[in-house]
């Protein structure tokens, strides 16, 4: 294994904790402090944080400086403009000298044992590629913000638990499609073989797609209940920045589709989705939502037009980065569309598999 960071502790191998803001001291207030003044009481003993500004018009830098400034272990990077949660956190990747990497959003508060719990189940287990935090409601801290993502066969993704109570139905370590970006660790060198965040993603999709990457790559990704972050939503948006995220959301669905899945599997739920969207934007014209329908219009049609360079990116995912097939993460990771197909014409959710109470398997005791 590649060497990371000045120096590995017994059973404390270096990690890298990237913190990405933008204009976070205007948005977030004192919030963005406490995000800092958490991380830094975290317990474990060998980590470095690395606060990324991507080009703020506010006094964040100031005052993570003037509160922060002196502690060794915190570098900051200014970008010079917005580049987006992708490239962003890619940025700061660039930096990391940890053997492990972790993806924090800015406004969250970290429990004093949440670094030092992900690190006990990871490190243990060579086949886990990356790892998701329990997320609780930073403001409700007894419900969840979501417990594992999940996607199923047509590529729509859900947050498990998300709006739910915490009464410790998911206190297993388990498996999960997607981490969450809010709070995500992972191995430095499954980075290095998978590559990172998609710089072309803007919004959404961004951590689903890098985690499908890392399954065909044939790592695992779980859940670590016991490692605990509360994460503060974002209030509800207006009609018209809606149909903007409708606009990114189908797009890079779409995107992530063609980048990963085989030629068949692509083509047999590639169509069906294609169906289901049609038939949603249908509804909408119906509704005189005009403009959610031609925010999903305006996907398909960036895709269309960007097939050719998204091609080349489902290359190099197909040649260079697959080794497990579709079947060995659509059996492990992905949900089966309940009822059958069409299932999003009559349901809006997907049913979560019911997942024994049981230890994580390798993939070697299943291959």
């Amino acid at each position: 294994m590649k060497a990371y960071g000045s120096c590995r502790e017994l059973n404390h191998p270096m990690v890298s904790v990237i913190i990405l803001n933008y204009n976070g001291r205007r948005i977030l207030g004192q919030l963005l402090s406490d995000c800092l003044s958490s991380v830094l009481e975290t317990s474990y003993p060998n980590f470095e944080v690395i606060f990324v500004d991507n080009g703020s018009t506010d006094d964040s830098v100031v005052s993570i400086e003037e509160k922060f400034g002196k502690d060794p272990r915190l570098k900051i990077i200014r970008n010079e403009r917005n580049l987006g949660f992708a490239e962003g956190n890619n940025v700061g990747a660039k930096y990391a000298r940890g053997e492990y990497i972790v993806f924090l959003n800015n406004d969250i508060e970290v429990d004093n044992r949440w670094l030092k719990e992900l690190i006990n189940i990871v490190n243990s287990d060579s086949t886990i590629g990356a790892a998701q935090s329990k997320l609780l409601l930073l403001h409700n801290r007894k419900q969840f913000d979501c417990a594992g993502g999940f996607i199923d066969y047509y590529g729509y993704a859900s947050e498990r638990g998300h709006g739910e109570e915490d009464k410790g139905q998911y206190d297993r370590i388990d498996e999960i499609f997607y981490a969450k970006g809010a709070a995500i660790l992972i191995r430095h060198e499954v980075l290095e073989s998978v590559g990172l965040f998609d710089p072309d993603f803007i919004m959404y999709y961004e951590e689903t797609d890098l985690c499908w990457r890392i399954w065909l790559r044939g790592y695992r990704i779980v859940f670590v209940p016991t490692s605990i972050v509360y994460h503060a939503t974002r209030a509800t948006v207006s009609h018209r920045k809606r149909a903007v995220e409708v606009d990114f959301m189908t797009r890079y669905h779409l995107t992530t589709m063609i980048k990963n899945y085989n030629w068949i599997n692509l083509m047999k739920y590639l169509s069906a989705f294609i169906l289901i969207e049609i038939r949603r934007a249908t509804v909408l014209i119906m509704k005189r939502n005009t403009a959610r329908a031609k925010a999903s219009i305006k996907a398909f049609l960036w895709n269309l037009f960007s097939l050719k360079y998204i091609w080349k990116k489902r290359l190099e995912v197909q040649l260079s980065i697959r080794r497990v097939p579709d079947t060995h993460i659509m059996r492990r990771a992905m949900l089966k569309p309940y009822p059958p197909f069409p299932h999003r014409m009559i349901l809006h959710v997907s049913r979560f598999a019911n997942k024994p109470n049981r230890k994580v398997p390798s993939i070697t005791e299943v291959s």
